[in-house]
């Protein structure tokens, strides 16, 4: 019973801290939405073209980007580390990790296609702009709460 009640809260712990995880991701989600909006002034008629655009390819920037990745890491820590690869193993991952990185630009590049005529090239320009600068914010925001929590 003991072993049974331990392994119960062990699983609903498990379970709050990836709603957490899922909560805080929607959460910065909404917020970048609303950086992107704000920063390209999109017009409605703007708005309701770019935004399934978009959000399909954060889809496939996702996968590529923090999947594919953790792909690579989870074969390599399967080869024993770093430090025990081949170097034949380690050939094939890194160019695993560069065909990833020509296929999130091919990604980017594909977005730009589709949303040429949908937005006008300043707008694209805002676009790249607004998307680095809610990074770099995002990061600030994130090594201040991390300073903060020690």
């Amino acid at each position: 019973m003991k072993k049974f009640i331990i392994t119960l809260f062990l699983v609903l712990g498990i379970l709050s801290h990836s709603k957490a995880q899922e909560n805080h991701r929607e959460r910065i989600q909404a917020y970048k939405t609303a950086y992107i909006t704000q920063e390209l002034d999109l017009s409605a008629q703007e708005a309701e073209k770019f935004w399934p655009i978009y959000n399909d390819y954060e889809k496939k920037m996702f996968s590529a980007k923090i999947l594919k990745v953790r792909e690579e890491r989870e074969k390599i820590a399967q080869q024993g580390g770093l430090d025990n690869l081949t170097d034949k193993q380690a050939k094939e991952a890194l160019n695993h990790l560069f065909q990833n990185e020509k296929d999130q630009l091919k990604i980017k590049e594909a977005l730009y296609k589709e949303l040429d005529g949908v937005l006008s090239p300043v707008k694209l320009l805002k676009l790249h702009k607004a998307e680095s600068d809610f990074n770099k914010k995002l990061l600030s925001e994130f090594r201040k709460n991390r300073g903060q929590n020690r």
